[in-house]
């Protein structure tokens, strides 16, 4: 029984959620994979005492510039591109659920895809540059 119960959890938990929404104020945001993905997180915003630094508007302001750039080409090529303001999250690829944590730089792309190890470019990316490291790790023609 209690095994059953899990397992409904679980299907409430990735079902529920969808694909690249975020879970309720307070928990990790949860993102289900269906396919390529990158989660693109800015977490400079939410830590205490940077609410209001002058060079975290300056690079939160790249990051969405960059970020607005790149999304119709990734989209085009059946990538998904979520972000979040968490420094973590929660993947769930099938019947796997995995917890991961950024590093002390609160920006960057975790790359992910069914059957691949996840891979992390921290800092501020180009358009071009997140088009270029798509491609090299999906392995997938991006225009």
């Amino acid at each position: 029984m209690k095994q059953f119960m899990g397992i409904l959890l679980f299907i409430a938990v990735c079902v529920g959620v969808g694909n690249s929404q975020e879970s309720s104020a307070g928990s990790q945001p949860v993102f289900v994979i269906h396919g390529p993905t990158i989660v693109a997180f800015f977490a400079l915003a939410t830590e205490k005492g940077k609410e209001n630094d002058p060079n975290v508007n300056e690079v939160l302001s790249d990051f969405q510039l960059y970020y607005s750039q790149a999304s119709a080409p990734l989209q085009k090529a059946g990538i998904d591109f979520p972000d979040t303001n968490s420094r973590s999250f929660r993947i769930c690829i099938g019947k796997k659920v995995r917890g991961y944590r950024m590093s002390k730089i609160g920006v960057g792309y975790f790359f992910i895809a069914p059957g691949k190890e996840p891979h992390v470019e921290y800092g501020i990316m180009t358009d071009a540059d997140l088009l270029d490291a798509a491609r090299k790790y999906f392995g997938i023609a991006i225009r």
